[in-house]
C-alpha cells in the first residue's frame, strides 16, 4: 500500500502514539481505552463477522464481543503493529483505503491524542491534506451530519470552503479541517471550531 497517503501516514502516527501512550489510555471514544480501540480498528478492518455490528446498530453485541476476542488472543504492542500492517489482503478495506480510512483514522489517531485532555493544540496540516480532509468531509457529510435535526455548514477557517448537510435550523462551524472533521464525527467537545446557530445533538462516538 501508498504508505505517503494520509489515510497511511495517520494509520502509522497512531500506531506510534498508541505505543508510546500504552494500553490503558483514555481516548475520547466513551469507555475506550487505545486497547480497546486497537481493538476495534483490526476487527473493522480483519473481521467480517465483527464488522457487521459496527455499520448495523442491532449488532453491535457481535462485534463487542469480537473486540473482546482480538484483545484476549493478541497483546497490545501485537495488535497495534497488526493494524499499522494495514488491512490483510482479502479486507474490503485494502482497495479502498483512501476512501474509507482517511477520516477513521485521522479522527482515531485525535482519539488517542487528545484521550487525557481534549483541550490539547490543534495540529497545522499542510494545504494538501486539509484540501483532502475537506473533499472526504463531502462525501460523507450527509451520513455524519444529516439526521441531526439541523442544517450544518462547516466552514474552513482557511480557505472559506463550506460542506452542508442536513435540514433544518443552520448550524455553522467554523475551524480547520481537522477541527472539522472531529466535530463532524461527534468529537464536538474537543474540536477546536467557533459554533453558530442552534445546538447539534452529539453524533456516534466511534
Amino acid at each position: 500500500m501508498d504508505t505517503s497517503t494520509l489515510a497511511q501516514r495517520e494509520r502509522h502516527a497512531m500506531a506510534d502514539l498508541m505505543l508510546e501512550v500504552g494500553p490503558d489510555a483514555p481516548t475520547l471514544c466513551k469507555g475506550w481505552t487505545a486497547y480497546d480501540l486497537a481493538a476495534h480498528l483490526w476487527v473493522r478492518e480483519a473481521d467480517p463477522v465483527g464488522a457487521v455490528g459496527i455499520a448495523v446498530p442491532p449488532l453491535a453485541g457481535v462485534t463487542e464481543a469480537r473486540i473482546a476476542k482480538a484483545k484476549k488472543q493478541h497483546p497490545f504492542a501485537e495488535l497495534v503493529g497488526m493494524v499499522r500492517s494495514g488491512p490483510p489482503k482479502v479486507s474490503w478495506a485494502r482497495p479502498m483505503d483512501a476512501v474509507a480510512n482517511t477520516l477513521e483514522y485521522l479522527v482515531h489517531h485525535e482519539d488517542v491524542r487528545r484521550g487525557a485532555d481534549a483541550s490539547i493544540a490543534a495540529r497545522e496540516m499542510s494545504a494538501e491534506d486539509d484540501a483532502e480532509i475537506m473533499d472526504r468531509l463531502r462525501q460523507v457529510a450527509m451520513l455524519q451530519l444529516g439526521r441531526r435535526g439541523v442544517r450544518t455548514v462547516l466552514v474552513d477557517a482557511k480557505t472559506g470552503r463550506k460542506v452542508e448537510a442536513g435540514q433544518g435550523g443552520v448550524v455553522t462551524v467554523t475551524g480547520t479541517p481537522t477541527e472539522l472533521a472531529l466535530y463532524a464525527f461527534g468529537r464536538e467537545a474537543a474540536a477546536h471550531v467557533e459554533v453558530l446557530g442552534p445546538l447539534a445533538p452529539a453524533g456516534p462516538d466511534d
